[in-house]
């Protein structure tokens, strides 16, 4: 982030942006200075403006002040009698006020503005000042004089004060100090035109520089963002129609060059997560096809399972019909009769005691898949020797190989070998496979029995010179029910599934597979030394 951020304080781009504010920023503060500057000068003149205007009045009413007390000064002496007394004594009280503010607005002029010399106008303000007292001074004697009954000698004040032409000398301080004032006025009003015509052209001078410079700032800046934004904006129409191979040219400007970069990555991790979800969907279906493919096998599968379980029921019930109907008919047999022979009867209950026995077998078969189905199968282990096992059943099948007209041979080691099974179980599992290799094997055929010692576990085989099996049929041999549609013994078909669970509940292997040269088939069982038990529940 510091990177970046450095990055973006060298960019030329954000130099120049804050450089053309800094120029605009400047310039308006130009603009603002010369109209504060222009509305001071203005309120300035403004301010004189009305000074002169004010001290034109107040000269006027001096003036007419002044020639009433004339007028009243001739009245008296004409009359000899001065009226209202009061009164014109009020009116010499504002005489003199009036003199007193112009003198007031005259000196507040000249602070107001200092380049204004109001010298001339002081001048011309005492020289009126000392008319208007000697005015007021010689009413006031003529009054006196009145007031003492010597009007000649008010008379003759009077007529050497006409005779000096006060009133002429006077008029002719005020028009002198108005036309002071008219040419002050006269300054005043070419200083704001000339105010007036220099702001004019210095702010629309201002102003102009300002707008082309703001407008050629718009215009180069836009012209930059504009070409770079469309490339960005081109770059995410490609990125959003699915190109995300496509890649932002490298931008002048750091900010569009950092965007552009950051586009780039984003569409190539985008890229990255596209193949990857690409990789998922692909894997996903082969998963729906794999599992679509095991569930049509499973659904095949039960199919099969469910068209073999009903051939089992049609072939438990011949197996249960057929003892049940020899157990019936000996018994109807023993009850029709009038024999009174005991041997006879021997004769029927052992006949009866055999088909009970067949179907017990037959029904503890069922029992025991269906335990190993559900993970049930009880097992009662024992160290046992194998080997002693497997010379027991090869004497007692050796006498059915010759009755059959067969042959049974037997390799085993020398030394006795010693497992830890359920030794009942691992008898009945070797009478399965020993059985069917005298039933399906032919006359003067050889059956042979090996027994291999190995590292981890023993491996026992039955090799017959039977009918053999195909490979369809090595997929379905020790499922339950199954018989072969080529089987030439009678059976249930639970001698495999039997063998199978047995081997299973003892953590081995079993397998039944055809000759590589030859006829029949051999069944391979594997048993380890030890194991323990997955499932035992009593």
């Amino acid at each position: 982030m510091n990177s970046v951020t450095k990055k973006l304080k060298c960019s030329k781009l954000t130099h120049k942006l804050l450089l053309s504010f800094g120029i605009i920023f400047l310039l308006s503060c130009l603009i603002g200075f010369f109209y504060f500057d222009s509305s001071n000068r203005y309120n300035q003149h403004a301010q004189e403006s009305d000074h002169t205007h004010d001290i034109l009045i107040k000269y006027s009413d001096v003036a007419k002040l002044s020639l009433e007390k004339l007028i009243a000064m001739g009245e008296i002496v004409r009359t000899g009698q001065v009226q209202t007394p009061q009164l014109k004594a009020e009116k010499a009280q504002v005489l003199r006020k009036t003199l007193f503010d112009i003198r007031q607005i005259l000196l507040n002029k000249s602070s107001v503005s200092n380049h204004v010399n109001i010298n001339n106008e002081l001048q011309a303000y005492d020289q009126i000042s000392q008319k208007v007292e000697r005015i007021l001074a010689t009413n006031n004697e003529i009054k006196l004089l009145v007031a003492e009954n010597n009007l000649p000698q008010a008379k003759k004040l009077f007529s050497l004060l006409q005779q000096q032409d006060i009133d002429t000398e006077f008029n002719l301080l005020i028009d002198k100090a108005v036309k002071q004032e008219q040419f002050q006025a006269e300054l005043i009003r070419k200083s704001v035109n000339q105010l007036y015509h220099r702001n004019n052209q210095i702010l629309l001078t201002a102003l102009g520089v300002m707008s082309l410079f703001t407008l050629f700032t718009f215009w180069y800046f836009w012209r930059r963002i504009n070409l770079a934004t469309k490339q960005l904006l081109g770059a995410t129409q490609e990125f959003s129609n699915g190109a995300l191979d496509y890649r932002v040219a490298p931008q002048k400007d750091f900010e569009f060059q950092f965007l552009g970069e950051s586009l780039n990555n984003m569409a190539e991790q985008l890229s990255e997560k596209q193949y990857q979800l690409t990789l998922a969907k692909r894997s996903l279906e082969e998963k729906v096809q794999q599992r679509t493919y095991d569930l049509e096998l499973s659904n095949t599968r039960l199919a099969q399972v469910d068209q073999q379980r009903r051939q089992f029921l049609a072939d438990i019930g011949h197996e249960l019909r057929t003892p049940l109907t020899i157990i019936r008919g000996e018994s109807e047999v023993v009850l029709r009769g009038n024999t009174d022979n005991i041997n006879d009867y021997k004769q029927v209950l052992n006949c009866i005691i055999d088909e009970v026995k067949h179907t017990t077998a037959l029904i503890e078969d069922l029992m025991l898949v269906a335990r190993s189905s559900a993970g049930q199968l009880t097992l009662q282990r024992t160290q046992f020797n194998i080997s002693l096992l497997i010379n027991e059943l090869f004497d007692k099948y050796q006498r059915k190989a010759q009755e059959k007209q067969q042959k049974i041979s037997l390799n085993l080691p020398d030394n006795d070998i010693y497992i830890e099974a359920d030794e009942r179980r691992i008898r009945q599992v070797l009478m399965i496979l020993l059985e069917n290799a005298l039933s399906y094997s032919k006359t003067d055929s050889l059956n042979e029995i090996k027994v291999s010692v190995h590292k981890e576990f023993i491996a026992v085989k039955i090799i017959d010179q039977g009918i053999g099996i195909t490979d369809n049929e090595q997929q379905q041999i020790f499922e339950r029910f199954y018989r072969g549609n080529r089987s030439v013994t009678s059976g249930s078909g639970l001698g495999l599934p039997v063998a199978k669970a047995i081997i299973d509940a003892h953590e081995g292997h079993i397998t039944l597979k055809p000759n590589k040269h030859g006829q029949g088939s051999t069944a391979t069982i594997l048993l380890p030394w030890h194991f323990k038990e997955k499932a035992e529940i009593k």
